[in-house]
């Protein structure tokens, strides 16, 4: 009688299909699509708060032409004019646009081409946060640069008052570093993050006769 031969142990190797051998791989992906699914939301729900807040008022003003010590009351009454954030700063909208394409670019590019994604995240996030928080800090500088007030500065500097501020800047702040901890996320983390799922893959064409099936390894009988 012959031996009997042990039995099959375990290898460690990646399984079919890519699915991970190891316990340790196994929690090593759970947590990788873990983050890329943080990094997704994070750059969806920060773009998306920096885009809706740029269709929303951002400041408000009474503004009026030029005054000088000789008007008296023959000037007219100021008007009062509103500015909504796609006015006041429109790269914020581009740039929120970028993180939503970072959103899509995350799913479907993988090691050092994520890194890419998550800078490019990072620099708008950082941008929208910049431009943002400037005009919620001081919106009269940016309110002098509009239409609105260029219309009456004809015959010197408009003349601005009862300026007020919302806090959809602020929100737009705070979207832009949504985007940016996203952006960071996917540039630190997201070369170690498994790959797209094959089933997303285009699946191979079918041989055209039996002699490419047998060239391929297919039984085409």
């Amino acid at each position: 009688m012959s031996a009997a031969s042990p039995p099959p142990t375990s290898t460690g190797t990646t399984g079919q299909g890519g699915a991970p051998g190891t316990p340790e791989e196994a929690r090593a992906a759970r947590l990788g699509r873990r983050e890329r699914g943080l990094a997704i939301l994070g750059c969806l729900v920060g773009a998306g708060l920096v885009l809706t807040c740029g269709a929303a008022t951002w400041a408000s003003a009474r503004v009026g032409a030029p005054r000088s010590p000789g008007d008296g009351d023959a000037v007219a009454a100021p008007l009062a004019a509103h500015w909504s954030g796609g006015t006041l700063a429109p790269a914020c909208t581009a740039l929120a646009l970028v993180g939503l394409a970072a959103a899509v670019a995350i799913v479907a590019t993988r090691r050092v081409g994520r890194t890419v994604v998550g800078v490019l995240a990072v620099a708008a996030g950082i941008g929208i946060i910049y431009l943002a928080g400037r005009v919620g800090a001081d919106p009269l500088a940016a309110v002098r640069d509009t239409d609105a007030v260029e219309q009456f500065s004809l015959g010197g500097r408009a003349d601005i008052s009862e300026v007020h501020r919302t806090a959809a800047p602020w929100l737009a702040v705070i979207g832009g570093a949504l985007l940016t901890v996203a952006g960071m996320l996917a540039a630190v983390r997201g070369g170690r993050w498994p790959a797209m799922s094959g089933r997303y893959q285009a699946r191979e064409a079918r041989p055209v006769d039996a002699w490419d099936a047998i060239e391929r390894g297919h039984d085409p009988t």
